[in-house]
């Protein structure tokens, strides 16, 4: 869909909660690519015990999301594109971890879940 070929183009996608403390916005944002702007004080994020989320996401106050979060995302591109570069190749590494449908043998949902329960 276009929703999906537009998020797909960009560095970085907002994923803000939703009626709870998450939202599937962050997994397709993921799937699409992009690097997360995670906009939610309460989340919890799955896999935290092994899955570098900061290697690949940006965890944002909701309280201070202003134009200066525009900005700071601005710099980073401008002045910090090996990070960018960086976070996108990590994106990309540990998606596997939300794909049920994985082909990597040492890298799926199911695994994670038996991870966090060992």
């Amino acid at each position: 869909t276009e929703y999906f070929d537009r998020i797909g183009d960009c560095h970085f996608c907002f994923a803000p909660k939703g009626l709870g403390y998450w939202s599937n916005r962050l997994y397709e944002v993921l799937f699409a690519g992009c690097i997360p702007v995670i906009l939610s004080d309460e989340i919890g994020l799955p896999f935290a015990s092994f899955v570098d989320w900061t290697s690949f996401s940006l965890k944002w106050p909701m309280a201070e999301v202003t134009p200066e979060l525009v900005q700071h995302l601005e710099h980073l591109l401008a002045d910090k594109w090996e990070q960018v570069e960086s976070m996108h190749a990590s994106v990309v590494r540990n998606r596997c971890w939300f794909d049920y449908n994985s082909d990597d043998p040492d890298c799926s949902p199911y695994l994670g879940i038996l991870r966090e329960l060992h």
